[in-house]
C-alpha cells in the first residue's frame, strides 16, 4: 500500500478486501483492519454493536484497537448510553465527521461530556459510518486520531471504504447478530400502517393512504400492537424498527 492517502489506487482497497477475507476469526480481523487504517495515516479504529457491549458476549461484534482504559472506561460506565457519535451519525447516510455532531443533533450535557472524556484518551478526532440491515443488529465503524484537523474528503471515503469492507467481513464472522422477532409475523397491511406511523401521519391520513377506513387502520395496528405484547404505539414502532419491519429511516 502507499503512505500517502491522496494516491491511494483501487488496488489499495482490494488487497485490504482480500487481507479481510482471508482472516478466519474475529482477532485477526482486528489485525488486518488495523494495519490498514495505518496505512491510510489513522490511528484507531471500532467495530461495534449498536446497544448494550459487553466484553467477550456471544455474538455481540467488538473489534477496536482503541486504548483499552477508555474501552473499560466506555463499558463499566455504559458511556454508549449516550454517545453522540452514534446518535448523529445515523443520521448520514455516508457516515459523519465527529466535529459536525452539534450540526446534526443538539447534544446533551452527557453526550456532551461522552466527547470530553473521549477526548482524554486521545479521540480527538473522528469519522464513524451506521450500518442498518433489516433484522440484525446495527453498528457502527470508527476511526480516530489524537490530531485535532477536520477529515479531509478524500479520508472520508476511505474511512467508508474501509468500514464497509471490515463490516461485511465481521458480520460474517460474529454468529447470533441476528435480532430475534418477539411477534407474529406482521401482515403486509400491518407493516404500512407502522411505517405511516413512523412518518407522524394520523389514523386518518392513513386511511386516506391507504384507501381504508380510520377504524379499519385502528384494527390493524391493535392487532400489531398485542403481537408484540406493548402498550403504545412507540414501543410498537421501535419493536418494529429492530425486527426490520419498519426502516430507522422513518424516524424523525
Amino acid at each position: 500500500m502507499t503512505n500517502a492517502l491522496d494516491s491511494a489506487q483501487l488496488r489499495d482497497f482490494e488487497e485490504v478486501h482480500k487481507a479481510c477475507k482471508a482472516a478466519e476469526n474475529s482477532a485477526r480481523l482486528s489485525e488486518v483492519i488495523d494495519e490498514a487504517i495505518q496505512q491510510f495515516g489513522f490511528r484507531w479504529f471500532a467495530l461495534v454493536d449498536d446497544g448494550d457491549l459487553y466484553k467477550h458476549r456471544s455474538g455481540c461484534m467488538m473489534l477496536t484497537n482503541y486504548p483499552s482504559s477508555w474501552v473499560d472506561e466506555v463499558i463499566s460506565a455504559r458511556l454508549y448510553r449516550d454517545d453522540p457519535v452514534h446518535a448523529a451519525s445515523i443520521r448520514s447516510p455516508t457516515g459523519l465527521c465527529w466535529e459536525r455532531i452539534p450540526e446534526v443533533i443538539a447534544p446533551t450535557r452527557a453526550q456532551l461530556s461522552v466527547l470530553e472524556r473521549g477526548r482524554a484518551h486521545g479521540l480527538t478526532t473522528g469519522y464513524t459510518v451506521p450500518f442498518r440491515i433489516p433484522g440484525e443488529r446495527g453498528a457502527f465503524f470508527s476511526i480516530a486520531r489524537p490530531k485535532d484537523r477536520p477529515f479531509t474528503y478524500s479520508e472520508a471515503i476511505a474511512a467508508q471504504l474501509i468500514g464497509g469492507i471490515a463490516f461485511e467481513t465481521g458480520r460474517a464472522l460474529v454468529k447470533g447478530r441476528a435480532v430475534k422477532a418477539h411477534g407474529a409475523p406482521l401482515t403486509p397491511r400491518q407493516i404500512d400502517c407502522l411505517r405511516l406511523i413512523a412518518a407522524g401521519k394520523t389514523e386518518w391520513e392513513m386511511g386516506k393512504i391507504l384507501g381504508l377506513s380510520p377504524s379499519t387502520i385502528h384494527e390493524y395496528v391493535e392487532a400489531a400492537r398485542r403481537r408484540y405484547g406493548v402498550k403504545t404505539r412507540s414501543q410498537l414502532v421501535l419493536a418494529a424498527a429492530r425486527d426490520g419491519y419498519v426502516s430507522l429511516n422513518y424516524l424523525t
